[in-house]
């Protein structure tokens, strides 16, 4: 039987195993293992399956997985980080739609602590909905907001998903990190400018009222309210950049710090320690079994030379290197309504990667777009993570509203990636000034 036609019947099979409600990380370990057992036989197959298994799971940079994932869990279940989006609104809530703006400066701000895009939606949207609700804002404002802003927290580094793709693709994880900020930031603020804009236009939506402005001492108080998720902003962002820790050191450090600043804050009791310690495994083992199950379904694919087989069809369209990337992203597009996006990005990642590079794109840029692609799925329906979050927090939520909340968002989101595509230097300066590469 040719490699083709036992490609076919691989991605067949385990899309039948996917109809049936199988878990995705089963699938592709019963897809992977039947494929290696058929292409290489049963001893040697096994082996391969052993060598793949051990290598991904004892990647260095993997471990920072766990240890960012017990950060955020720590900042959540602790309280900290809970007065944020407080103190952001004394300063943007003279702003037409100050409260929407400041949940996403919010989220921006504890995005570059937390790592999580759920985390970080559901930190600050206990928070800001009952208050934007009290304040008789739209709930299609309030959903989007929180919804998109809650996204940065994949953006803007430390993120989870980068470090994902920084080991599946052997890409420097503090350049993926570094690559992440500008963007994030531009994102924040386009953000912000089309909430203003919205509720200039549509002032019901956002009623203003004069407390909004806040006195100078109150701003002044706020520094300090923040003062703990500056320090760990500096920990972690502020070491990677000079050089003085790797991503996986900088995610111990954070860590400890964390704990520190919680016991501080008295927050750090035993039942938030617990919460936090059984998040961290619930999601650590999720996330390590997909990638290990993925990464046996990817070295059958190489066996059968689907990359190369992908690259030389694309390539021999003929069409500019734009158009390509525009039928790529079309094409995640259409994936991000349909499917959960992080296991279909463990997926597909192996084949497309030497597609992307093959045509000359950046692999960090590149890692890049494909978190914001993950942004885009986080708060689309019917698979969006971020929704369910928001619809926890705000029961009666309609589709309807949910739609019209969040499709201005994933427009900008549209527009960043072209940016992206125009001035790549917007994800790349930042890398390149890394005092140690």
């Amino acid at each position: 039987m040719s490699e083709p036609v036992i490609g076919a019947l691989l991605i067949a099979l385990m899309f039948v195993l996917f109809a049936m409600g199988l878990e995705i990380a089963v699938s592709l370990g019963v897809v992977g293992v039947l494929g290696l057992l058929w292409l290489k036989g049963w001893t040697v197959g096994l082996g391969v399956v052993g060598s793949v298994a051990w290598s991904n799971a004892t990647s260095f940079s993997f471990i920072a997985v766990p240890l960012f994932v017990f950060m955020s869990a720590i900042l959540l279940h602790s309280g900290i980080g809970r007065g944020l989006f407080t103190a952001v609104a004394r300063w943007v809530g003279f702003l037409p739609g100050g409260l929407a703006v400041a949940s996403v400066f919010s989220c921006a701000i504890f995005a570059a602590v937390s790592g999580s895009s759920v985390a970080t939606a559901a930190t600050i949207g206990m928070i800001a909905i009952p208050e934007m609700e009290r304040r008789g804002y739209g709930r299609p404002l309030i959903c989007g907001s929180l919804a998109a802003g809650g996204t940065l927290g994949i953006l803007i580094p430390p993120s989870i998903p980068m470090i994902i793709y920084g080991v599946m693709t052997e890409t420097s994880v503090g350049h993926l990190y570094m690559a992440g900020i500008v963007p994030g930031v531009i994102l924040s603020l386009m953000f912000a400018v089309a909430i203003v804009l919205y509720a200039v236009a549509r002032p019901e939506a956002a009623p203003r009222r004069s407390e909004d402005r806040g006195s100078l001492r109150d701003k002044v108080r706020s520094v300090v309210e923040v003062a703990p998720v500056a320090v760990l902003i500096v920990v972690v962002l502020g070491g990677m950049y000079v050089g003085v820790v790797t991503p996986t050191e900088a995610a111990a450090l954070g860590s400890t710090v964390s704990l520190v600043l919680a016991a501080l804050a008295r927050g750090l009791t035993w039942r938030a320690l617990n919460r936090a310690f059984q998040e961290t495994v619930r999601t650590t083992s999720m996330v390590v079994l997909i990638i290990i199950f993925a990464s046996i379904f990817s070295h059958v694919m190489a066996l059968i030379g689907a990359p190369s087989a992908l690259f030389a069809t694309v390539v021999g369209l003929g069409l500019p290197r734009w158009a390509l990337f525009t039928l790529i992203f079309a094409f995640l597009l259409l994936i991000a309504y349909a499917l959960e996006e992080l296991s279909v990005m463990i997926i597909i990642l192996p084949i497309l990667f030497p597609l992307v590079t093959g045509l000359g794109f950046d692999p960090v840029w590149f890692g890049v777009i494909m978190v914001v692609w993950l942004e885009i799925g986080f708060i689309t329906p019917p698979v969006g993570l971020n929704l369910f979050v928001i619809q926890g927090l705000m029961p009666g939520l309609s589709g309807r509203q949910i739609t019209l909340g969040t499709t201005p968002f994933v427009v900008l989101m549209i527009l960043l990636v072209v940016l992206l595509f125009l001035v790549p230097d917007l994800a790349l300066w930042l890398p390149r000034q890394m005092l140690v590469k």
